[in-house]
């Protein structure tokens, strides 16, 4: 018979502690969004890429963003009455690639891809206006448009709508573009200054 024949196998000690359960692991937080600053607003005006535009809209619904609107207009950025789209349907999509203002979008863009993507976005918006040429917008029309896209869930990147319609004010010879740039320009800085990461 062995040493350990018979032995009754020990009890647990009654003052150790029961294994600890382990705790849920804690979920890691999504990274900050990265955000614009003032600066690079200012330079992406004048027309600079600014990749991180984006992200001052990608997260809103439209009740994010009528607040957001909201706020401009108390800060009398923008006119609290927005003009009535008096058409009732967009022109046919033919149309749109007439204009020549789609070409001189093309040709701004740094590359080829961004182009496309740019005059994407920009028809998107020529489409919510119902055909109003994108040479006769207001930042209250393009904020508008947005406000639209936004409604009705379609894809588009703000970046390259953004950026799309800055080169469209930027080649206007006529001092509309800039006073509408210069709206555009603090309108965007004030979102940036209430948006948190």
């Amino acid at each position: 018979m062995s040493e350990n024949e018979g032995a009754q196998p020990s009890e647990p000690d009654a003052a150790a502690p029961p294994p600890a359960a382990e705790a849920p692991a804690a979920k890691p937080k999504p990274p900050a969004r990265e955000l614009p600053s003032p600066e690079e607003i200012a330079a992406w005006v004048e027309g600079a890429e600014l990749p991180s535009l984006e992200n001052l809209f990608n997260l809103l619904n439209t009740k994010l963003y009528d607040a957001k609107v909201m706020q401009i207009r108390k800060e009398e950025l923008l006119p609290q009455h927005w003009q009535v789209i008096s058409r009732l349907e967009a022109p046919p999509d033919e149309e749109f690639d007439t204009l020549g203002v789609v070409r001189r979008v093309r040709d701004a863009a740094p590359t080829q891809e961004a182009g496309e993507e740019r005059v994407a976005a920009l028809k998107v918006a020529w489409q919510e206006l119902r055909g109003k040429h994108p040479s006769l917008w207001t930042a209250a029309d393009l904020f508008a448009a947005m406000r639209r896209i936004i409604d009705k869930k379609r894809e588009i990147s703000f970046a390259a709508l953004l950026s799309a319609t800055r080169d469209v004010w930027r080649g206007l010879d006529l001092p509309q573009g800039r006073e509408q740039l210069e709206v555009l320009w603090a309108c965007l800085a004030f979102i940036r200054q209430k948006t948190k990461k």
